[in-house]
């Protein structure tokens, strides 16, 4: 069976950029990614985690700055719901993430100096946050026909656990004892964004997983 997902482009690091934790797998990534199974790192993604009331007026302005209204429920995802405008159009857009309650992530190809100072400003003096969580995170990308069997025998949902995990939605989930986000951007292709300090252990797990489906 072929792959039906469209591969990510890996944009090249910029200099001086320390690359993630999840760059140290790259080999072992390369060797168990086949036709039914990849998993690769995704490089250079700009990252910006917003707490704000939603319904604020700061929220209004940060709407602004963004292009795309901030999701209101779990699961949904605002703007570039699939990522195709960030990896393949103008990269000058972006996708915005529930993850709780009055906090959100921010994904995009967007200078992250000049989004966080235009984000910055936007939340002016009233009460939130905007932080650059670049370095912070590494992203992950799973695809391939049986990358579902590959989640379920890794991922545990918290609360609210989605009865539906569609295209163009992101659950906050756990690997083990990491809480990562999941982000289905295709019919069989996900990414997900676990703490650079936790990536190693989910890195292994979904490493373990693989093994086990293709031994199945």
């Amino acid at each position: 069976m072929t792959l039906t997902s469209v591969p990510l482009p890996l944009p090249e690091l910029e200099e001086g950029i320390a690359p993630s934790t999840a760059s140290e797998f790259s080999e072992d990534m390369d060797r168990l990614s086949d036709n039914n199974l990849q998993i690769q790192e995704v490089p250079s993604l700009t990252l910006m985690r917003i707490e704000v009331d939603p319904y604020s007026e700061a929220a209004r302005r940060i709407q602004k700055v963004l292009g795309a209204e901030l999701p209101k429920a779990p699961g949904e995802v605002s703007g570039d719901k699939k990522a195709q405008e960030i990896f393949f159009g103008t990269r000058k857009v972006v996708a915005c993430l529930w993850v709780h309650e009055d906090t959100f992530l921010v994904v995009s190809q967007v200078d992250p100096a000049k989004l966080g100072r235009a984000l910055n400003s936007a939340l002016g003096k009233d009460p939130g946050l905007v932080l650059d969580v670049s370095f912070n995170r590494s992203v992950l990308e799973l695809a391939g026909s049986d990358i579902a069997e590959v989640l379920a025998r890794t991922v545990s949902f918290e609360e609210n656990a989605p009865k539906f995990f569609g295209e163009g939605s992101a659950w906050r989930c756990n690997v083990g004892e990491s809480e990562v986000m999941l982000w289905r951007i295709g019919e069989h292709q996900y990414l997900m964004v676990p703490r650079n300090s936790h990536t190693p252990g989910v890195v292994v797990s979904v490493f373990d997983a693989i093994e086990e489906v293709k031994d199945a």
